[in-house]
């Protein structure tokens, strides 16, 4: 049996293991287009520390997949834990803890017990929070969280979608908040000791695959996937390609939305935090370019870094790596008054990187595999979620059902 695999980051890497799993006679071969693998998860060390341009912290109560995935592959005992690291907002030009917020909750959790059930399959975040709890709440709060994880618009992005425990809890007729409240009790947060890049370089020593790097696909049709001027042939063809790739190369879904961004990292060799904790958000009404900044020195502690102070910024769309940059140092300087000069930046664009799940997205994906015929299996962070778990957790579902 022949299994071809589109896409090593990831998805691609955690279709292949269970791929192998599943068929352990079967000749797998991964295509990637770029020169590593590992997708947007990428490790850099650098002047004697350590960050990362992608995902780096997990709420272990959420992420039983990479958990699972980090044991088999036999990297558990790098796991860390953070200790308690308080989320904060920037709203109204200053640092506000988001404890802060609770009392404006308050009117709004006597009041769920009477508001009537929505009558529409889906609408957006911002519908949804503004007719459960009210205008501020959904551009207070429900904007910078979504913000964070989907750099999208409430206003377009599907609750059901994005936030299907919310869709489901209001659906059973249970309180939102108070569910909410309920899960907070176990949101440790992790990552590697070495980086989130040692568990794909690891996947990638361990597999038993052929993996073909700076591979671009460049067409797919009846006859195979065509790559480097060949066409390619298997048994199983199993896309782990970007959402907006694979509609293109189909044809089938042309108009895929997905969000791009700026991921911006300053150090500093020397301690430079007031503040303590996981980072900031930043709601769209305050009118910054930055969506959020991560602390990441604060949240994990390792002491062997050289760098004291690591913070990465989420910067919106909108100039090249010069204006990143600049937008982050001003930031840094207004937000968190740190006005000295990093010892280090790295700035990286993640492309169309995260898919935006907007008002009626169920359907249009349920039409996509409609229309695909069963032609080729897929998995990815337009499938069921856009974070890592929820990656693995699809290739695992499609590949490894047991």
């Amino acid at each position: 049996m022949k299994i071809l695999i589109l896409g090593g980051g990831i998805s691609g890497l955690s279709a292949a293991w269970y791929a192998r799993k599943a068929y352990r006679q079967a000749r797998i071969t991964l295509l990637e287009k770029s020169h590593r693998l590992g997708g947007v998860i990428e490790t850099v060390h650098r002047d004697g520390a350590l960050f990362e341009k992608g995902p780096r912290t997990f709420v272990m109560s959420r992420s039983a997949a990479l958990a699972q995935l980090i044991h088999d592959v036999g990297l558990q005992q790098e796991i860390i834990f953070s200790g308690h690291a308080p989320r904060y907002l920037w709203s109204g030009g200053r640092l506000r803890s988001m404890t802060s917020f609770l009392p404006m909750l308050a009117v709004p959790l006597i009041r769920e017990a009477f508001l009537p059930k929505k009558t529409s399959d889906d609408e957006s975040i911002y519908d949804f929070a503004a007719r459960r709890f009210n205008k501020q709440i959904a551009e207070t709060l429900f904007d910078p969280l979504a913000l964070g994880v989907f750099a999208g618009d409430i206003r377009k992005l599907s609750l059901r979608s994005c936030f299907p425990f919310l869709h489901e809890w209001e659906s059973q007729g249970q309180s939102v908040l108070r569910k909410v409240f309920a899960k907070r009790q176990d949101s440790r947060m992790f990552t590697l000791q070495r980086g989130m890049g040692s568990l794909t370089d690891e996947m990638h020593k361990q597999l038993d695959c052929e993996f073909v790097l700076n591979c671009p696909i460049e067409a797919i049709t009846q006859e195979g996937v065509h790559a480097q001027g060949k066409c390619w042939t298997a048994d199983r063809i199993i896309s782990a390609l970007p959402g907006p790739v694979i509609g293109k190369l189909t044809g089938l879904w042309n108009d895929f939305a997905a969000a791009s961004l700026w991921v911006v990292t300053i150090a500093f060799r020397d301690d430079l935090l007031a503040r303590k904790g996981f980072g900031y958000l930043v709601p769209s009404k305050e009118n910054e370019s930055i969506l959020g900044c991560v602390w990441d020195s604060a949240i994990f502690q390792r002491p062997e870094q050289s760098m004291k102070t690591i913070v990465t910024a989420m910067v919106r769309n909108q100039g090249d790596a010069a204006w990143a940059k600049g937008q982050t140092l001003s930031a840094l300087q207004r937000h968190l008054g740190i006005t000295i000069l990093p010892n280090f930046m790295e700035c990286s664009f993640a492309r169309e990187a995260i898919p935006q799940f907007e008002v009626g997205y169920n359907k249009r994906f349920n039409q996509f595999v409609s229309d695909s015929q069963g032609r080729w299996t897929l998995v990815g962070n337009y499938i069921n979620g856009s974070s890592v778990n929820a990656c693995i957790q699809s290739s695992a579902t499609q590949l490894h059902p047991s």
